[in-house]
C-alpha cells in the first residue's frame, strides 16, 4: 500500500495518471481500509471528491464515469457522507441516458458519437444501479434500472458458449468474439451479488459462480490468473488500460464469494497471493503485471490491481476468525464493515 502510494498526486487528488485507473487504485485503498481497519490513506477519498466534484466524474466514456460512481457508493459506505452517494446517483442517471434500443437494450461505451455497446459499461451499470438500491431505503428506480440491465445483458449474447464474456457486440448486435479480459469476467460478479442482495433470487449467485468458474479454469496459468493474451501471438493487444484488470477479476469474485458465504474460491485466493509473492514483488515492494513473474511494466495499476488481489486473501469465507496470510494475522477486530464485502 505505501508503495502504491508513491504515485499519490494530492495536487490532482488522483493515483497515477490515467483518469479510470485512478478510481480503481481509489477503490483499493477503500477496500484495503474496509478488511484491515487501517485508514492511513483515506485522505485521498475526500481530496479526490474536493478536485474533481465539479466535473461530476463524468466524461464521453461511460466506463469511466461508472467506475467513479462505484467509488462514491464505496466511499459512502465507508463514511457516510450523503454526497458521496448524491454523486453516485448523478453519474447513474448520466449513464442512463445512453440507454437506447439499439441492440435490444443497453448502454453505449461512448457518447456523442455514440458508439460501441460493450460489456464493461453495462457491468458496471448493473453493479452501480443494484448497489443504489442496496444504499437507498426505498428505492424501486435503481432497482428496476438494474434488472432491466441484467435481463438485457444476459440474453445480449455477450456471454459466451464457454461462460466467458466477450468484449462487446459488433455492427450487427452479435457477439463480436472479442477478447476475454479479465475484468469482463469480474465485474458481472459483483453486479449479480449486489442484484442478488436486492432481490433474494438465489439463482444469481448461482449464475455467478458458473461465470467465476469458467473464469478460473479457463484464464489462468498454472493456477494463477492471467490475461488471454499475456503470452501468445495477439499480446500486442496488451496495454496500459490491460495493466488494471487482473485485480478488478479478484477483488469483485471476493465480493461474490463473501456474499454467497462460500469457500470454493479460497484456495485462488490464497494461490494468487503467493504467486504475486514469490514472483511478482521486487525488492522495492513493486508489483508488475504477471502474477506468475517476471516482475514488468510496473506502474500504479499494476500496483493497485495485486494489492487487490493480496487484500482479496484476508477475511476468507468460511476461514477461521483467525487467518493468517504471510506476516500478517488478521483478527476480527481488524474486520471491515464493506457493504460489499460482508461480515465473514
Amino acid at each position: 500500500m505505501a508503495e502504491l502510494f508513491t504515485s499519490y498526486n494530492p495536487a490532482t487528488g488522483l493515483i497515477g495518471n490515467s483518469w479510470w485507473q485512478a478510481a480503481v487504485a481509489l477503490s483499493t485503498i477503500e477496500t484495503y481500509a474496509q478488511t484491515t481497519g487501517d485508514t492511513s490513506y483515506d485522505a485521498a477519498i475526500a481530496r479526490a471528491f474536493a478536485v474533481h466534484s465539479r466535473s461530476k466524474f463524468e466524461n464521453t466514456a461511460d466506463d469511466d464515469t461508472a467506475w467513479w460512481a462505484l467509488v462514491w457508493l464505496q466511499a459512502y459506505d465507508l463514511t457516510h457522507v450523503s454526497s458521496y452517494l448524491s454523486m453516485a446517483e448523478t453519474d447513474a442517471n448520466y449513464i442512463h441516458e445512453d440507454w437506447d434500443n439499439t441492440c435490444g437494450g443497453g448502454v453505449w461505451w461512448q457518447r456523442k458519437p455514440r458508439a460501441y455497446k460493450n460489456a464493461i459499461s453495462n457491468e458496471l451499470f448493473l453493479e452501480l444501479t443494484a448497489w443504489l438500491h442496496n444504499s437507498i431505503p426505498g428505492d424501486t428506480k435503481y432497482l428496476g434500472w438494474a434488472k432491466t440491465e441484467w435481463a438485457w445483458l444476459d440474453n445480449s449474447g455477450l456471454i459466451n458458449n464457454s461462460h466467458l464474456v466477450n468484449d462487446g457486440l459488433d455492427d450487427n448486435c452479435g457477439n463480436n468474439a472479442g477478447v476475454t479480459w479479465t475484468y469482463n469476467q469480474g465485474v458481472i460478479l459483483a453486479g449479480l451479488a449486489q442484484l442478488y442482495q436486492a432481490t433474494g433470487n438465489r439463482s444469481l449467485l448461482t449464475r455467478a459462480e458458473q461465470l467465476a468458474r469458467a473464469a478460473i479454469s479457463q484464464l489462468t496459468v498454472r493456477g494463477v490468473l492471467a490475461e488471454p493474451c499475456e503470452h501468445t501471438a495477439c499480446a500486442i493487444m496488451l496495454d496500459n488500460d490491460t495493466l488494471a484488470f487482473k485485480g478488478i477479476f479478484v477483488r469483485d469474485l471476493k465480493v461474490l464469494a463473501v456474499t454467497a458465504r462460500t469457500s470454493e474460491f479460497n484456495a485462488f485466493f490464497v494461490k494468487q497471493a503467493r504467486s504475486i509473492e514469490a514472483s511478482d514483488t521486487s525488492g522495492y515492494h513493486q508489483h508488475g503485471m504477471f502474477w506468475v513473474g517476471p516482475v514488468a511494466h510496473v506502474s500504479s495499476a499494476t500496483e493497485a490491481s495485486a494489492v487487490d488481489a493480496l487484500v482479496a486473501s484476508l477475511n476468507l469465507p468460511g476461514a477461521s476468525r483467525r487467518h493468517r496470510v504471510g506476516q500478517l494475522a488478521l483478527t476480527p477486530e481488524l474486520v471491515g464493515n464493506d457493504h460489499r464485502l460482508l461480515a465473514s
